[in-house]
């Protein structure tokens, strides 16, 4: 997978048995839990220990221990830490193919298909709070214990405890048949995608604020208030991911590695680096130091 992009590319879990969860409990090396991105997939979050800050599209929220988050399939996410609390999530990232039946039935003309389509500016939080969402929690925690240990027959119960969470959300939490459209999502979807194709040329305020139509000071706020880092920063760690990966896997010169990284001055580049890994270049390529990835999780 190239970490560098802003939307996951590689499967989670494989093609016939497309599930897989992620336990989180350390801080990338921005400071945050995961950063910005999305999945088709579709993912249930599980805060274990907390509290942390979760961000679904340009809305964000606290959970506490115990709670979990529903992400729709395609929608932007992040989570961050609170204060100086000590954290531990676990997500369990499905594609809905998982819930299909070989022939087109109810549940998928009723359920699936809507699953499919949900779109929402909120996030879906799941608190236990009443009997249904406690025996979705439970189920959640029940699915992370097969998959993580693969019991006999882990795969069976999976499956089976999915189906039942989904009963318990649908049957309680009905999709309207108009979910909410988030046009903050699309315009920073549109933005961190034009990064990620340019991030390789000169890339300028004027050219990003121009992808979403607006002034350089108002899109410099917007862009703060949903990624939480500025756009030259956000620039700036996509670059240096690449030029770390190139570190790591070529011998390239480290002007040439610059270069193709995006920056147009060694110097500059150096100090950038530095500030980012707590290294230079070349004690990066001679340590070989893991990359330490800013957007997902750093073992997907």
């Amino acid at each position: 997978m190239d970490k560098n992009r802003l939307m996951e590319d590689r499967n989670h879990g494989d093609p016939m048995f497309p599930l897989r969860t992620y336990t989180e409990n350390k801080l990338d090396s921005n400071g945050v839990i995961f950063g910005l991105h999305w999945h088709y997939e579709m993912e249930f979050t599980l805060l274990q220990k907390g509290p942390a800050i979760f961000q679904i599209g340009s809305s964000s929220v606290i959970l506490e221990p115990g709670e979990a988050v529903l992400i729709p399939s395609g929608q932007l996410h992040a989570a961050y830490p609170y204060e100086q609390n000590n954290f531990q999530i676990t997500a369990i990232v499905f594609h809905l193919n998982f819930l299909r039946s070989f022939a087109y039935d109810q549940i998928e003309s009723h359920y699936v298909d809507r699953l499919e389509q949900l779109e929402t500016s909120q996030p879906l939080i799941i608190k236990p709070k009443t009997d249904w969402e406690q025996s979705i929690l439970y189920s959640l925690s029940r699915i992370i214990h097969y998959e993580q240990n693969r019991p006999p027959a882990y795969e069976l119960a999976i499956k089976g405890l999915l189906f039942e969470v989904m009963a318990e959300w649908l049957g309680n939490y009905p999709i309207p048949d108009k979910a909410v459209h988030n046009v903050k999502t699309d315009q920073i979807k549109k933005v961190l995608l034009y990064i990620e194709d340019h991030f390789q040329e000169k890339i300028r305020i004027k050219d990003l604020a121009c992808v979403v139509q607006m002034s350089e000071g108002h899109f410099n706020r917007f862009f703060k208030s949903i990624v939480r880092m500025t756009p030259i920063e956000y620039i700036n760690t996509i670059r240096i991911n690449h030029a770390a990966k190139l570190l790591r896997e070529t011998d390239r010169k480290i002007l040439t590695i610059a270069l193709d990284a995006g920056f147009d001055n060694q110097s500059y580049f150096i100090r950038t680096f530095k500030r980012f890994k707590s290294c230079t270049p070349s004690r990066y390529r001679k340590v070989k130091e893991p990359v330490e990835e800013p957007i997902g999780f750093s073992n997907r």
